[in-house]
């Protein structure tokens, strides 16, 4: 019995030595992964701000300590270059144009041996433009509205609808004669089969992403399938009516010469008139 207990006990030193040992380990680990997160961004931490009034906005960037000298700074706007100095200093500024406002920025500190950069996402909402504020189409052939956007974040969900007087009425490919193409910058609303009555209007197009929605409007107007004729039934209307006055014209002409022919045949010739009062006269003497 003496034995079983004192084995018992043993047991359980090892199973608590064992939790001990583990515990240690742990505690080690944890210190070790603080120690190399803390290291890794010792003396490279940038921090950003954006400044916006309406009429501008700023960038800046502050590089909180740095080791080595800075030799310069560079901004880009994804892939393109948008400035770079070879000014020293823990802090950048970058003025944005308002016309490119959206998008996403990159600052860099540049040192040796190798620079410190961040990233400035300036978003805002949908950008939305109808490319053509007013289409004209023409009756029973195909017209096309598109609307873009070339914000930041892009559009994640683009929105049709006809204007009417009892409410706005949703369009999609489920919509008899109507079929929608999009893409994060760009949307098509195709209406097929044109109808004089039922088509013209007015048509809003609504982007949304992350930061808002926003709509653009486009105004659709149609014209009979017989317009294209009109020039020319006009053109064979002045050929109508020109024609008309000409065979008139030879109607009236023609009698006033028919007369005149009858007149010249009736009359004596002038020279048989002279001879015969000659005649007469050598006959009297």
């Amino acid at each position: 019995m003496a034995d079983g207990r004192h084995g018992v006990a043993v047991g359980h030193r090892d199973q608590d030595g064992n939790m001990d040992m583990a515990a240690a380990l742990l505690v080690v680990l944890v210190f070790t992964l603080l120690g190399i997160e803390s290291g890794s961004g010792a003396g490279s931490n940038i921090s950003t701000y954006i400044f916006d009034d309406g009429s501008k906005t700023l960038l800046t960037c502050t590089l909180n300590s740095s080791d080595t000298a800075i030799l310069g700074h560079r901004w880009m706007k994804g892939d393109q270059l948008l400035r770079e100095d070879s000014q020293p200093g823990l802090s950048t500024e970058y003025e944005i144009d308002p016309g490119e406002r959206s998008g996403q920025y990159s600052c860099t500190f540049l040192s040796e041996p190798t620079g410190r950069m961040a990233r400035v996402s300036v978003k805002v909402r949908p950008n939305v433009q109808a490319v053509t504020e007013s289409v004209m189409g023409i009756e029973g052939e195909r017209a096309v509205l598109v609307c873009e956007s070339r914000s930041f974040p892009p559009v994640t969900q683009w929105e049709w609808y006809k204007i009417t007087d009892t409410g706005d009425l949703p369009l999609n490919n489920k919509s008899h004669k109507k079929f929608v193409v999009f893409s994060e910058t760009r949307t098509e609303l195709h209406i097929h089969k044109l109808n004089l009555k039922k088509d013209p209007g007015q048509y809003a197009c609504y982007g949304t992403n992350s930061e808002g929605k926003v709509g653009a409007f486009i105004t659709l107007r149609l014209r009979s399938r017989f317009i294209a004729f009109w020039p020319f039934l006009g053109i064979l209307t002045e050929v109508v009516v020109l024609v008309t006055i000409i065979v008139a014209f030879e109607k009236c002409r023609k009698p006033h010469e028919v007369v005149r022919e009858e007149d010249t045949d009736s009359a004596p010739p002038k020279g048989s008139g002279h001879l015969m009062n000659d005649k007469d006269k050598r006959d009297a003497n």
